[in-house]
């Protein structure tokens, strides 16, 4: 019986197909009534004529087998798998539950917008699928989450494409590993041919972020995701949400889908993210690490410069004493007697600098489990105290703040007299170190102040004044 392409009639007549739903690189999906329940399915048709390689019917016969064995409300369920045709002509078809509504690609292309709320509520959803895959054994990554593969309707999204019939970046590497996935989408461990839950958070991350931007990655032309994130006008959580899952590094990314809708839920109640914080400190911990170690390498090559100048400074000092001496000893010449000591002086004055240069630079960032913030400069203001013996004088107070994982510290410098320039010390910026969860143990590495002469005061004092804002 000849029928039009959209009309084909499939399993000796149990499904019939309607219309067709879109079309790939390899294949057709086609709406469809199952004849034996009256239902409507969503066929997907894989032409082998169209394959680049066989890896793409194992990949299609990877998603049947994974199909066949997953049972979640938001992923389309498994009802059939065949093929019809020989040779040449053969075709390959699998059938699923017909999912209405219309992707999340085609919602951002319409120009549907996402405030915080509505984006909070679809991550939910979206995540509650994928951690369904990631517990199942053996585990399954899906490996292209995108907009493309999102259905939603009544705002409940649904998971597609679990390996077949999708135009997707296939790169074969050495050894015979193939990359699957969208560019964009894709973090650098899934480019090098390693995929774990976290690579399939990295695309959540990123398509989340699409919501909000309804900018695509491949449009970002190299902009970082992170910039784009901190220029959100959104809580300061959710970009740290959003950090935590679309960084580039693995590392520093959340590790299962257990630890982002625990964050998740945090976020949506308006407390701390204990596994954001968690990852922050380690990157914290890591980079003063990094520094130390910087440091540590500098400081050898400041030690092999401090030595020999030294040196130099000793042979100044001891040439300038045998000049002494031997004036001493022939004419007991004044003049040359002066030009010794003035000789010796001066090279005694910039080893002396040198030395108290140095113990300058040799501060650190302090140890372990400290967490690094900015310190910014809000004002200058006056108090009159009474001394011990009933006399009146002033201090003047720097007050500065820093953000901390659980908000902002107000804190201040104590300092005898007003600094010149006050008016502008307002917006001036300098480092913090504190340990978690102690804010008011801070350590402030060296800043300068305009027309202030810093060495009126310890900038490293952590037992000045401070209160929690």
């Amino acid at each position: 019986m000849s029928m039009e392409e959209s009309e084909r009639v499939l399993r000796d007549g149990r499904y019939i197909c309607s219309r067709i739903l879109g079309e790939g690189a390899m294949g057709r999906t086609y709406l469809a009534t199952d004849q034996s329940s009256g239902a409507e399915v969503a066929v997907k048709a894989l032409y082998p004529s169209r394959l680049a390689t066989i890896k793409d019917l194992e990949l299609f016969e990877r998603e049947a087998a994974i199909l066949k064995r997953l049972d979640h409300p938001q992923i389309p369920a498994y009802i059939d798998a065949f093929h019809e045709g020989q040779g040449e002509s053969v075709c390959y078809f699998l059938v699923q539950t017909y999912v209405e509504g219309e992707t999340l690609r085609a919602m951002l292309d319409r120009g549907h917008r996402f405030d915080e709320a509505s984006l909070l509520a679809f991550a939910r959803k979206l995540l509650e699928p994928l951690e369904y895959i990631h517990n199942c054994t053996p585990q399954v990554i899906h490996r292209d989450i995108k907009p493309a593969n999102i259905i939603v309707q009544d705002n409940v999204p649904t998971l597609v494409d679990f390996g077949a019939v999708r135009e997707v970046v296939r790169l074969t590497m050495g050894g015979g590993s193939t990359i699957i996935g969208t560019f964009g989408y894709m973090p650098p461990e899934q480019l090098m041919g390693r995929a774990l839950a976290a690579t399939d958070l990295y695309a959540v991350g990123i398509t989340l972020l699409e919501c909000l931007t309804r900018r695509r990655p491949t449009d970002l032309h190299g902009e970082d995701a992170r910039r784009m994130i901190e220029a959100l006008n959104t809580s300061d959580n959710l970009k740290r949400f959003l950090q935590r899952l679309s960084t580039p590094a693995l590392k520093d990314r959340y590790e299962s889908c257990a630890q982002a809708l625990a964050d998740l839920e945090r976020l949506t109640q308006g407390q701390a993210l204990v596994h954001a914080q968690s990852i922050e400190q380690t990157i914290a911990v890591r980079e003063k690490e990094e520094a130390r170690e910087l440091a540590r390498a500098t400081g050898a090559n400041i030690s092999i410069g401090f030595v020999g100048l030294a040196l130099l400074a000793i042979v100044m000092g001891a040439l300038a004493l045998f000049l002494m001496i031997q004036a001493l000893a022939n004419t007991f010449d004044s003049l040359m007697f002066a030009v010794g000591v003035i000789s010796l002086f001066g090279a005694a004055i910039p080893f002396v600098q040198m030395v108290q240069r140095y113990a300058h630079d040799a501060w650190a960032a302090p140890g372990p489990q400290w967490l690094k913030s900015r310190g910014v400069f809000r004002c200058v203001t006056e108090r009159r105290e009474l001394d011990p013996h009933g006399r009146e004088y002033s201090w003047w107070y720097l007050e500065f703040d820093f953000r901390t994982a659980s908000g902002t510290f107000k804190a201040e410098f104590q300092v005898p007299a007003s600094p010149e320039g006050d008016h502008m010390i307002e917006g001036l910026s300098f480092d913090v170190y504190y340990p978690a969860g102690k804010p008011e143990q801070f350590e402030a590495q060296d800043f300068t102040l305009p027309g202030f002469d810093a060495n009126t005061f310890c900038p490293f004092d952590n037992t000045v004044k401070h209160t929690p804002a």
